[in-house]
């Protein structure tokens, strides 16, 4: 089959992959449409040491098993499913626990993958393809409330206007906190679907009691740390693989609550999404064969989303 292989950072685009082995359990999955996120470009400067196909937002339809025919996004954590944290429902932080595209487990830049039934979820065929290939981060960005004490503070500040700290600043604003965004460039900002989000460059210190840090960056995690006000809780949402630099002694100093926040309810995402809280935003589709083009795509503002598609044979 036709995909991207990943190693030591060189992307290369192969038409000779060996197919997917599909175990007890499992379906085979063609692969539709799937996203460039910010997790495959850190997999390329080394996290978790990835060597194989990447890719974990994907939409697809089972060409073989349980679900066949269906459309289908996934929970790309795949748990052992018989320690006690599987079978207490918390599956993501099993300690054998594997990732689709990202950790021992082969991804969705290929024509097909194989998914444990149980980790399938069917997609209406009324949402567009657009909108499911956003369900796993969509997701990520739910999983925030899921995590926050109740009820949530009125006010929230999201630092980072990337791909995944837009859609949480347009989840946070759908349950009705006000939510600011802090971006270095309004060009990425001007994505934002809903109008009452408020978008600054700046901010005052201690000046927010609640705070989601998607920069992913250390410059960015600073600034959380000074916007926080004394006994704020602050989300750490993005993957920061080196924090160098970084003051932490804020965290002590003023006895923040630091939240890390990961994977989210795919069933909710989907449901969200169906609910019309988001218009498919501004992609760009690209085949696996352009991986170089689409790797420029998207470093581009004017994008909101880089997908990739199987070569049309």
């Amino acid at each position: 089959m036709q995909g991207l292989w990943l190693s030591k950072g060189s992307w290369a685009f192969k038409s000779d992959l060996l197919d997917p082995v599909v175990g007890l359990d499992e379906s085979l999955v063609a692969v539709q449409a799937a996203g460039i996120c910010g997790t495959d470009l850190e997999l390329a400067r080394g996290y978790y040491d990835f060597d194989g196909i990447p890719g974990h937002e994907f939409i697809g339809r089972v060409v073989s098993g349980a679900l066949s025919g269906q459309r289908v996004v996934a929970d790309i954590n795949l748990g052992c499913g018989q320690c006690l944290r599987c079978q207490a429902g918390t599956h993501r932080h099993c300690a054998e626990r594997v990732v689709i595209g990202i950790h021992q487990r082969a991804g969705a830049f290929a024509q097909f993958l194989s998914v444990p039934n149980k980790n399938l979820i069917t997609v209406d065929e009324r949402l567009p393809d657009g909108l499911a290939v956003l369900a796993e981060p969509v997701a990520a960005a739910l999983e925030i409330i899921e995590q926050m004490p109740k009820p949530l503070p009125s006010r929230v500040l999201v630092i980072g206007a990337g791909r995944l700290g837009l859609l949480v600043a347009e989840v946070l604003a759908s349950v009705d906190c006000k939510v600011t965004i802090l971006v270095r460039s309004r060009a990425r900002a001007a994505h934002l679907q809903n109008k009452s989000i408020q978008v600054v460059t700046s901010i005052q210190p201690d000046s927010f009691g609640w705070l989601v840090d998607c920069s992913g960056s250390s410059s960015g995690l600073t600034t959380a740390l000074h916007a926080a006000t004394p006994q704020a809780i602050l989300v750490l949402k993005s993957t920061l693989t080196d924090a160098v630099g970084v003051d932490l002694s804020p965290i002590m100093v003023k006895e923040l609550t630091v939240l890390g926040s990961r994977c989210g309810p795919m069933d909710k995402a989907l449901a969200w999404l169906g609910a019309g809280h988001l218009s498919a935003p501004l992609s760009v589709c690209y085949p696996f064969s352009a991986i170089d083009s689409a790797l420029d795509a998207a470093k581009e503002p004017k994008y909101f989303k880089v997908l990739l598609e199987p070569d049309q044979c």
